[in-house]
């Protein structure tokens, strides 16, 4: 039922869309298919929506849906409509369910990366298909004489929590489904750099605090872009966080702290050949558990950017068979690739 509503919201989104404001909207399809030698199964993340259209010329809506074949059932990923260039001091203001403006990685959604998956250090902390929450992000330029931007993004919910909606209306609940109270605050200042006309380095710090729940974390980004099809880039986060009693569904000593690094290097040889190494190190305070993985991934699209196979060989400590290897394929149809440059 909650997958026939979620179809049906979308489906009426698309017509009045047509009918009221006669833009056109881009929708894309997008499914994979991977194999890991772990289990020796098939895995899919199942089928994945994403819809996009300007009701305004400065103003966007996106949807992204995924309905996952392992039982999840229908999952909203995000929904929000995107304001841009609204005045001299605010260039963005984005409202709805989305995923802050916190990092790289959660930003981003996993069918475009060519390292396959989000590594262990930043699922443990935004959770397996990231972290996603109904709130306001704003983007302010400061005046500085290189590109930076920074954002305040006021959440309903903090990173390691379940959502848990009672409704869309403000009368208080019969029964009180959330213990936690208040706004989670984050905050992104962000900064670019031109090296030369082919490169660039990018830093972002990044702030979070609310709802129990604190963060503080940086990532860096340097990529050296030739051609179109062809670029270097390291790229890596680190973030120390205070996750407190609970977090994804798990009890923690109320003074736990996460911290949670890794760092990528990939290179985008032409349209076809992508190869890279990744390694990520994750460590809990008190529970004095930890664990370090290292391993190469690469990416190969023999026709276009719509199909996308991918392999990833990894080395993980704590695991009974600490290497192994996964197998992917990705495709899509539609404007919306999986393979990005």
């Amino acid at each position: 039922m909650k997958e026939l509503l979620i179809y049906i919201v979308l489906g009426h989104s698309i017509v009045f869309s047509q009918l009221f404001n006669k833009k056109n909207i881009s929708i894309s399809a997008l499914s994979d298919l991977s194999i890991s030698s772990q289990d020796s199964s098939f895995r899919s993340h199942g089928l994945e929506l994403v819809l996009m259209g300007n009701i305004q010329p400065n103003a966007m809506v996106m949807a992204y849906v995924t309905n996952y074949f392992a039982g999840e059932g229908a999952s909203i990923e995000e929904v929000y409509i995107d304001f841009k260039k609204l005045s001299r001091f605010t260039s963005n203001i984005k409202l709805g369910y989305f995923r802050p403006n916190f990092g790289i990685i959660n930003k981003q959604h996993e069918h475009t990366y060519n390292f396959m998956s989000a590594p262990k250090s930043i699922t443990n902390l935004f959770g397996i298909h990231g972290w996603s929450t109904l709130g306001i992000s704003t983007i302010s330029n400061l005046p500085l004489a290189w590109e930076n931007y920074f954002s305040i993004n006021i959440l309903q919910n903090s990173i390691g929590e379940v959502s848990n909606y009672s409704g869309h209306y403000h009368e208080p609940a019969v029964v009180e489904s959330d213990s936690t109270t208040g706004f989670s605050f984050a905050f992104r200042f962000n900064q670019e750099f031109a090296i030369n006309k082919s490169s660039k380095f990018a830093l972002g710090l990044n702030m979070l605090n609310g709802r129990e729940k604190e963060s503080i974390g940086f990532d860096l980004q340097m990529k050296n872009q030739s051609k179109k099809y062809r670029s270097f880039m390291i790229q890596l986060e680190y973030y120390s966080s205070k996750i407190y009693s609970d977090h994804l569904g798990i009890s923690y000593h109320p003074d736990e702290e996460l911290a949670s690094a890794y760092i990528i290097a990939g290179r985008q040889f032409n349209k076809k050949y992508h190869l890279g190494i990744i390694a990520d190190h994750w460590s809990y305070r008190l529970k004095d558990q930890e664990s370090s993985s290292y391993g190469v991934y690469g990416a190969f699209a023999p026709f276009d950017d719509s199909v996308v196979f991918r392999f990833k060989l990894l080395n993980e400590s704590g695991l009974n068979n600490n290497s192994y290897v996964v197998l992917s394929a990705v495709w899509a149809i539609g404007p919306h690739k999986p393979q990005r440059y």
